[in-house]
């Protein structure tokens, strides 16, 4: 009896000891699996950032098949990540824009990733557009994505049938616009859908005019602290002068797309004013590209270069190692070479390298740019930038008064 008593208390002792040795792993697979999961917060309207980022995430998942990414796609309502992050929702990893990313960093939401930049050397091997885009202040907030360069092209062989000159420079391409709008033919603007036909003339303009780190400094201010900012009414006067004195108006212009690059391609127009993420697409000897943008500038080499995505990262993450470790696998120069490889020009130096034609000249003036390169309309609050888009508009009809910052600005915050 008391044999088989001894038999079952050691059998009852055994099962303690399962137990607890279960019960301890569920408690580490538990915890493991939390620390294996990533949550990425989607916020953009750009297409082409959005197929970049999607290529990026897939191309983690696949070397990384233990970690969890959970995507939250929110197009772009910035009022979804405030609430998210007031709420404690679990969020990682945020890609925005530049816009997003300043108010976000004011409402001081999200991390400096100064020490990511340090640690990979983002500074070193990627070009100081990427990181302008993603600097407020004396902070660094966010890594850019993807850029794009706003590029100027001609096609040689139906110019020749026009009887002009090939442009050498922005003035002369400029020129040829006006010459080609006085035969009624329109130029194909294939840009990202937030910026038109004005907003690149707006664009290459305030490059050369507006000192962006004003414009930074004086974000979402007041209506009289943008009053001291007098270049931008600069900047409408020369947008006036550019149009009215050159005849270039909405008409001089049409929406293009990458069907609009092939019709290039083939000679079916004179011009093109298309991003960077189309060099893939442009073909053939007979396609010239504007290399000199720096006429007349006060503020050295700043070609505009878009970026429509930046990541960056809560100061409450629950998964900051993993996102750390998402964010230096993106940036490694193998992942960048992918891009390349896609036929995508990179924020990376080593993954451009093997890129050649008149790629390469776009990759140079990724290599220029500064912070003046950014796009004015990225360092205004949208109800400023669309208050700006109108006034072009009507300027492009004659109605230019020389009173249209304050005008704008008064209207912004009425």
């Amino acid at each position: 009896m008391k044999k088989s008593f001894k038999i079952l208390k050691n059998l009852f002792s055994f099962f303690i000891i399962l137990i607890m040795l279960f019960t301890l792993s569920a408690c580490k697979s538990n915890k493991s699996e939390k620390q294996k999961k990533i949550n990425v917060f989607l916020d953009t309207t750009d297409k082409y950032s959005s197929n970049v980022i999607k290529f990026l995430i897939e191309d983690f998942k696949s070397a990384n098949p233990d970690v969890e990414i959970k995507l939250n796609d929110v197009l772009g309502n910035k009022s979804d990540i405030m609430e998210s992050i007031n709420l404690g929702t679990e969020i990682d990893v945020i890609f925005t824009n530049r816009n997003t990313l300043i108010e976000l960093s004011k409402k001081g939401v999200i991390s400096d990733m100064k020490s990511v930049y340090e640690k990979e050397a983002i500074g070193d091997r990627y070009y100081d557009i990427v990181g302008s885009y993603g600097r407020v202040g004396d902070k660094y907030y966010g890594i850019g994505v993807v850029p794009y360069s706003i590029e100027l092209l001609y096609n040689k062989v139906n110019l020749e049938k026009l009887k002009i000159a090939n442009p050498n420079n922005l003035e002369q391409w400029l020129d040829v616009l006006k010459q080609i709008h006085n035969k009624g033919i329109k130029t194909p603007i294939a840009l990202t859908e937030d910026v038109d036909a004005n907003g690149l003339m707006f664009s290459l303009i305030a490059s050369k005019v507006v000192n962006i780190h004003e414009l930074e400094e004086s974000y979402d201010s007041g209506e009289e602290s943008y009053k001291k900012i007098k270049t931008m009414q600069e900047t409408f006067k020369k947008f006036n002068l550019l149009t009215k004195g050159s005849g270039i108006s909405k008409e001089s212009f049409e929406l293009g797309n990458e069907q609009s690059i092939i019709s290039f391609n083939n000679g079916d127009a004179a011009l093109l004013a298309c991003i960077s993420y189309y060099n893939s697409k442009l073909n053939g000897t007979n396609i010239g590209i504007i290399g000199d943008y720096d006429n007349n500038s006060n503020y050295g080499s700043n070609m505009p270069i878009i970026i429509n995505s930046l990541v960056c990262m809560p100061i409450n993450a629950k998964n900051g190692d993993n996102a750390n470790a998402f964010i230096k696998y993106i940036y490694s120069d193998e992942v960048q070479a992918r891009i390349v490889q896609k036929g995508i020009i990179s924020g990376n130096k080593i993954a451009n390298n093997k890129i050649t034609g008149i790629g390469k000249i776009m990759v140079g003036h990724m290599y220029k740019a500064n912070d003046n390169s950014i796009l004015a309309l990225y360092n205004l609050p949208d109800k400023i930038k669309s208050n700006v888009l109108i006034t072009l508009k009507r300027i492009l009809t004659g109605g230019y008064n020389s009173k249209e910052w304050e005008e704008l600005l008064k209207e912004s915050y009425k």
